[in-house]
């Protein structure tokens, strides 16, 4: 069995196994407990750079080239910027669980509508599971499923048309890549120092553990990679208004060599990749190994509060740095690649009124790597600024 459906199965298997605990409970209890939950949502927003281009690139996509329409290499990619409209719905069902304390089963789909990059749009599918718990804990299981989901153009192939021994960029063949991705978490929250009036400050620290499958579509099988994370979070209370949260998140998501196709020097290897008698042509074509294997670390701190009866803000900022594996002698793009990415994020959260909120968010994202430009032409993530900002009103029933 592939490891995604592994995944969905274990995942089915303790959704069946709650069910039907909570169905045999429900009998010994007062069915009219149980109540439905609903919420709709209607968002809107704008990306500034949904395929994470260099700048340089952003303008190349906009202005269009021949080789560029001869290679694929922006094949289905029509903007360098998007908007999109996501609806979803969530329904769900509450009432008394372990300890007569609450259990909530939920599931949610959404539905992105992207208006200028249509390959771009996907739906998204959550399932969840939450029990309370005392001192104010939670055990909550996730599953989040994100089917056929077109991130870019890589490299797929290269043709010497010429026969000159060097790969010209209209010699270059892209394909999409789309991935099928699972991702599970099992996170447990548990008060530890309860806020008061006499003495405002409160610790609530959460665990989480969970387990990230994505899994690539021909002829990107080798891009595939899985493994397990676990974080740590700290939300301290600091006044009966606002509160700070410290967190940390690490994921090991590993794959196994595979043969991909880059553009390389022979000079700085002294290999004659493509077989032609030479081992000095500029930008051979190289069937070589490549391992993306890499460590991934988060840092988070955020500021949480009210702004008045009817407005909550939350200030995010957050730091991923990432680690490549690869040993792998020809692989330039992964091996001792380093990535650091900074995420500044902001929420403003309006009541309307009962049930009724409308949320406002935006979100500035930059990466830097200590690849230059593109190596191998492989279409990597390389250096990026990203802005996205976005509406949404949510109503619960």
């Amino acid at each position: 069995m592939p490891p995604r459906s592994r995944l969905v199965h274990f995942v089915m298997l303790i959704a069946g196994g709650v069910a039907a605990s909570t169905a045999s409970a429900g009998a010994q209890q007062d069915r009219r407990s149980w109540r439905p939950t609903a919420r709709v949502e209607a968002a809107v927003r704008y990306d500034g750079n949904p395929f994470l281009l260099t700048a340089g690139r952003k303008g190349r996509l906009a202005a269009g080239s021949a080789a560029d329409s001869q290679s694929g290499r922006f094949r289905g990619m029509e903007s360098a910027t998007d908007a999109m409209g996501i609806p979803s719905l969530r329904l769900g069902i509450a009432g008394r669980g372990v300890g007569g304390r609450t259990l909530e089963i939920g599931a949610e789909v959404a539905y992105e509508a992207n208006l200028r990059n249509a390959e771009r749009r996907h739906a998204e599918f959550r399932f969840g599971i939450e029990q309370s718990l005392r001192r104010a804990g939670r055990l909550r299981l996730r599953a989040d499923w994100r089917p056929s989901y077109f991130h870019k153009n890589y490299l797929a192939d290269a043709v010497d048309l010429n026969s000159d021994g060097d790969i010209g960029p209209e010699e270059r063949r892209y394909a999409s890549g789309t991935s099928n991705q699972v991702d599970l978490s099992l996170r447990y929250r548990r008060r530890l120092v309860k806020s008061t009036k006499r003495r405002p400050l409160g610790v609530t620290a959460e665990l989480a553990v969970g387990y990230l499958d994505r899994s690539y579509d021909a002829p990107f099988a080798g891009r595939s990679r899985s493994g397990p994370g676990a974080g740590l979070a700290l939300a301290i209370q600091v006044s009966r208004r606002w509160a700070v949260g410290l967190d940390y998140a690490f994921a090991s998501l590993g794959g196994d060599p595979a043969q991909a196709v880059l553009i390389l020097n022979e000079n700085d290897f002294g290999e004659d990749f493509n077989a032609n008698g030479s081992a000095s042509d500029d930008s051979a074509r190289a069937a070589v190994l490549v391992d993306r294997s890499r460590a991934e670390h988060e840092f988070g701190l955020s500021v949480e509060g009210e702004l008045g009866k009817r407005a909550t803000l939350e200030v995010t900022y957050a730091r991923r740095l990432r680690n490549f594996s690869s040993r792998e002698p020809f692989d330039i793009v992964n091996r001792d690649r380093r990535d650091a990415r900074n995420d500044l994020d902001a929420e403003l959260d309006l009541r309307l009124a009962s049930g009724l909120h409308l949320a406002l968010a935006g979100r500035r994202a930059a990466q830097t790597t200590n690849r230059a430009g593109d190596p191998g032409a492989s279409g990597e993530v390389a250096d990026y600024t990203r802005y996205v900002a976005s509406a949404a009103l949510r109503y619960r029933f």
